[in-house]
């Protein structure tokens, strides 16, 4: 019984130090912390994006067997929203009247990893007769070699695992690495002032896209397949019911026109659907967020008129059918997202203290465990989840990049004015 008590005291007194250590710290300050933590703990940044493994943030650290592991899943999905989370950071910089420079640089090392997977993929299999970008890419190339890197004794990354092997789906291309990757660049085409970095976004996308698309002279197969072994990673019946979304973002991000059948209403018929009928359960959580995401970054509501109001409308949906997941917010960013790229006039905003809530309880030390008496302690909601971005991942352990407690903070002051300010 005693042994009990003390267990349950010692977890009290690390929540109150922990609450104690946050109250003393504004959220600025924090930001900067976190900041510079992900830079120098969750990455490797040398200045050159072309390097491999480097400016590619992992996803969190944790314990295992093998000792302090850096683990990368879905790296490119990652990288999206590190790429939205330096656009804002350079919107809100010169918003307060601050240097850019150095966040700039690290937008263009960000950009260039898209290029330096892409250029290494088809290596991977054995080819080198891939000599351009071609929209076929790793998700990470993090090697077991790079542990000094990033001050762990293990890496645990898709490049490991699955680098090579026949069954490359872990580590090549998808449709939800392009969700995240198109929150970063349309943040980068609104909000960052360089014609270079704009023009690069651009490629991108329509790159990734026309991979997907899969065409054979004017046939679309909408499945993405590794060209080095024409083995199939996801196949058309993943692809299609978002079809018509994928082609209007390559669209707005490319200023071009992509050639494909959301022409036809059959493709925009399908994607309203979806939009009106998501079905919110205990699987399929990853569709949500490309449903919404998409959405966002289209300015797309649907059957509804205006995208802010159903964003914040389907979000609450969530909150309210899932309150397994105990959050009060789900997906906070995406409706603010919507509103920097399109505007905030004559929207109804949610109060700012929703989300400055969420911004001052977030744990300055990234963890959302800890040990204690040598049993694993999850921290209290919101931030007892992997990631904001992905609230049903609530059985991950160790310390996260805190990306989303990063892009958060721009968003919000980017959305309603910096508090000194006022």
């Amino acid at each position: 019984m005693l042994k009990k008590i003390l267990f349950l005291l010692a977890i009290f007194c690390g929540s109150l130090c922990q609450i104690l250590a946050q109250s003393t710290l504004s959220n600025e300050e924090k930001y900067n912390l976190l900041r510079e933590r992900l830079r120098t703990e969750f990455m490797y940044y040398t200045g050159d994006g072309m390097e491999r493994g480097t400016s590619l943030p992992m996803e969190r650290i944790y314990q295992s067997r093998y000792g302090r592991t850096g683990y990368w899943c879905d790296g490119v999905w990652w990288q999206g929203h590190y790429v939205a989370l330096l656009a804002t950071e350079y919107a809100r910089l010169r918003q307060e009247g601050q240097s850019t420079d150095a966040t700039l640089k690290e937008l263009r090392c960000a950009l260039q990893v898209y290029d330096r997977l892409d250029l290494e993929a088809e290596k991977c299999w054995g080819s080198d007769t891939f000599t351009h970008p071609n929209g076929f890419y790793l998700r990470d190339d993090v090697s077991r070699d790079d542990t000094s890197r990033f001050n762990v004794q293990w890496i645990n990354s898709d490049y490991v695992a699955q680098g090579g092997q026949t069954d490359s789906r872990r580590n090549s291309p998808s449709q939800d690495q392009a969700w995240g990757s198109y929150i970063g660049f349309a943040l980068v085409q609104k909000l960052v002032d360089d014609a270079e970095l704009c023009q690069k976004v651009a490629e991108i996308s329509q790159r990734m896209v026309s991979f997907m698309q899969n065409k054979e002279g004017e046939k679309e197969n909408w499945s993405i397949i590794n060209p080095v072994t024409n083995n199939e990673i996801q196949p058309r019946m993943d692809l299609i019911w978002l079809q018509y979304a994928h082609l209007t973002i390559s669209d707005l991000l490319s200023g071009a026109t992509t050639a494909g059948t959301k022409k036809e209403n059959a493709g925009r018929s399908t994607w309203k659907l979806v939009q009106d009928n998501m079905f919110i359960s205990k699987t399929g959580n990853f569709r949500w967020y490309g449903i919404l995401s998409m959405s966002a970054v289209m300015n797309d509501a649907g059957s509804g008129k205006d995208c802010y109001a159903w964003l914040v409308k389907s979000c609450d949906k969530i909150v309210r059918k899932r309150p397994d997941l105990q959050q009060e917010l789900v997906f906070p960013h995406l409706p603010l997202i919507n509103l920097v790229i399109y505007g905030k006039e004559g929207k109804e905003l949610l109060p700012r203290e929703q989300y400055d809530a969420y911004l001052n309880s977030a744990p300055m030390d990234g963890r959302i465990t800890h040990s204690v008496d040598g049993k694993t302690v999850r921290n209290t909601p919101p931030w007892h989840c992997l990631s904001l971005f992905c609230p049903w991942r609530t059985a991950d352990t160790g310390e996260v990049n805190m990306i989303d407690y990063l892009l958060l903070y721009n968003l919000v002051e980017l959305v309603y004015g910096s508090k000194s300010e006022k």
